[in-house]
């Protein structure tokens, strides 16, 4: 048996029809109930109006309100939650609750980069050095030849912030003082006459020493024997290198050029006759043994460099 009504919009079918007349609606082709007996047939009630079925999916009708409802109260707890865990989660802190472990931040530490350094060797010039062939101490250096043949040697230095002189006059020492930012450096210096006649002596202002570029003479403030003119400057003695004297047991020594008071003009044969001194110099603080020459011009001919260490 076909289908009697349109099931969208419930007019009546006539027996045969493909469309409905009223809606266009297809009729559904006549199918077999699986119905045990006549009775279960619910026939439509006189003077009612059959009930629609829900239209299929897909079809024109509406969504039922009850499913509107339930996504619209969705949406309003999502938004809750969002409201109230966003600042949270932006202080990286959830609140502590009984019996729930709090979890741990979501957010990792930014990462703190270390630049890495990249070493480099940076190798100084060398300074070259002045005097390449410079003679070491107690070598000795020939000059002069024949009648005049002579030699002479830097052989010893002593550097200190002070020393001491004594005055024979009134039998005291003195202490003496450089100049703020320096110091004396004592050079000791030998010539003996390996001729047979006597040799000029040079003077102490011909041995000077060369430090860093620059050239110190001897200290003119130093008190010698020819100031005479001086009762306090009749200096002959420095109270250090008379105890270099007794504790190393070497030779006395005085002011380079003199002997017992009296300054020399010259060098007589021999080595009992050996002209032997100190030359005392006012030097920078920043001097050191290994950087420091000392140069000694013997003759118009002759001279010869000398490195302290």
């Amino acid at each position: 048996m076909g289908q009697k009504f349109c099931t969208v919009c419930g007019a009546k079918l006539a027996e045969g029809l493909r469309f409905c007349e009223n809606c266009g609606t297809p009729v559904q082709p006549a199918q077999v109930a699986a119905v045990s007996s006549p009775s279960e047939i619910t026939a439509p009630v006189p003077g009612t109006d059959p009930i629609s079925p829900i239209p299929p999916r897909g079809s024109a009708g509406k969504f039922p309100v009850k499913i509107i409802a339930g996504i619209f109260i969705v949406l309003i707890i999502a938004a809750a939650a969002v409201f109230i865990l966003l600042p949270i989660l932006q202080k990286g802190t959830l609140p502590a609750m009984p019996g729930i472990a709090t979890p741990v931040p979501t957010t990792l530490p930014t990462p703190v980069i270390t630049p890495t350094t990249v070493a480099m060797t940076i190798v100084p010039t060398p300074t070259p050095d002045p005097f390449p062939k410079a003679l070491a101490l107690n070598q000795k250096m020939p000059f002069g030849s024949g009648k005049v043949a002579s030699e002479g040697t830097v052989y010893k230095y002593w550097i200190n912030d002070t020393y001491q002189w004594h005055n024979d006059l009134d039998n005291k020492y003195y202490p003496q003082t450089p100049k703020p930012g320096n110091k004396y450096l004592f050079v000791f210096v030998q010539m003996v006459n390996t001729g047979d006649t006597r040799v000029w002596l040079p003077p102490a202002n011909s041995v000077v020493v060369n430090y860093d570029g620059k050239t110190y003479t001897q200290d003119t403030t130093h008190y010698k024997p020819d100031k005479v003119g001086n009762l306090k400057a009749t200096a002959i003695e420095v109270l250090e290198v008379q105890y270099f004297h007794t504790l190393n047991g070497d030779e006395y020594v005085q002011d380079f050029g003199f002997s017992h008071a009296t300054e020399l003009g010259y060098i007589y044969p021999g080595k009992s006759n050996a002209v032997d001194g100190y030359i005392i110099y006012e030097v920078p603080q920043s001097l050191t043994p290994d950087k420091t020459y000392v140069a000694i011009s013997f003759n118009g001919q002759d001279s010869g460099v000398w490195k302290l260490a």
